[in-house]
């Protein structure tokens, strides 16, 4: 079980700089962790909610995965920001790990939820927005694992309303993009 929880933390590093179209193999990697290291009511809602919201992700922001059709010069400062939050989710890991020894479930759950909060920071709004909902499959995770509602409906209720939030904002965005002080 630990290998797929190392695996659904490299997913979550990979993640960092990628559009939507990496949120249900997130959410699925999610979801096959819950149901091997979680247990009881909280997990199986986890379990349910992983993958079904992760789809409707897909499906909610897959007209806004074009956003590497810029030029050159933004493509590869997005790049080498993507790199930097890496750098960043792998320090802040081994930090946690030294710090403090939460387990290794815990630790990897963290690491997870660190690896999105990096991605975050990403310069491009739909870059942001795909890490958020990363890391909120991280709080998914670590709620199925110790067992906690209020974790597991909170992190939900916050999932669907970032993800009708982002679907609301993302067109907006795009045309403000385009018709900005740059464009005329």
């Amino acid at each position: 079980m630990i290998v797929l929880l190392g695996l659904t933390l490299l997913i979550a590093l990979a993640a960092i700089g990628r559009d939507a179209r990496i949120l249900p193999f997130h959410g699925t990697c999610a979801a096959a962790c819950v149901s091997g290291i979680g247990h009881g009511a909280p997990a199986l809602a986890a379990l349910v909610f992983l993958p079904a919201v992760n789809g409707a992700g897909l499906i909610v922001l897959r007209r806004h995965v074009a956003w590497r059709s810029g030029e050159p010069h933004e493509r590869r400062t997005s790049q080498q920001a993507a790199g930097l939050a890496v750098c960043a989710a792998i320090f802040l890991v081994l930090l946690t790990a030294l710090v403090a020894t939460p387990g290794i479930p815990v630790l990897i759950c963290i690491g997870i939820v660190l690896a999105g909060l990096c991605g975050a920071a990403l310069p491009a709004p739909l870059l942001q927005l795909v890490a958020l909902l990363c890391t909120l499959n991280g709080l998914l995770l670590l709620g199925g694992y110790v067992h906690s509602w209020p974790l597991v409906l909170g992190t939900a209720l916050v999932w669907v309303g970032l993800l009708l939030l982002g679907s609301w904002l993302m067109p907006r965005l795009a045309w403000h993009r385009v018709n900005g002080p740059e464009h005329g």
